[in-house]
């Protein structure tokens, strides 16, 4: 049976990456409860926002484009770009983004651990889409809405 896409096992993979190298919370796509009140951070992976609530309207997670390489064209190039938010929470904005750019410097540490193989998919941040910044009782909330692109071969 052909592959028609690598996509989810793209996504799969950079989430169990993560999931094994912080301690904080690491989700794929919108989480169904936002972690607790105490939890200072979060990543979520494959969603530009991290809302959960039945009025939240649906998310992007990733796209995809796909094209023919190679003589008789035998194998198949994808690019694969996955939405992901870090969220960082804390008593001034200055530290809650502090604590979201640490969520990004893990991801460039732990992803391109293995560059050139498969486990990895060659994936990196290449693009920081937006940082909202939201104050709340006790502190501020700062989300930062980024890309993680990837590369993969089909054959």
């Amino acid at each position: 049976m052909a592959i028609s896409t690598s996509i989810h096992d793209v996504i799969l993979t950079v989430v169990s990456t993560m999931q094994g190298a912080v301690t904080y919370e690491v989700v794929d796509g919108p989480p169904t409860n936002l972690p607790g009140r105490k939890e200072t951070k979060f990543l979520v992976i494959g969603a530009e926002s991290p809302l959960t609530d039945d009025e939240a309207p649906v998310y992007d997670a990733a796209t995809m484009a796909q094209e023919w390489k190679g003589l008789g064209q035998k194998r198949r190039e994808e690019e694969i770009r996955i939405n992901c938010v870090a969220v960082g929470k804390s008593t001034t904005v200055a530290i809650a983004r502090g604590l979201a750019v640490g969520i990004l410097d893990d991801i460039a540490t732990n992803l391109p651990v293995h560059p050139g193989s498969d486990n990895t998919y060659n994936a990196l941040i290449s693009e920081v889409n937006s940082t909202r910044v939201r104050n709340v009782p006790g502190g501020a909330v700062v989300q930062i809405q980024f890309t993680i692109s990837a590369h993969a071969n089909l054959f």
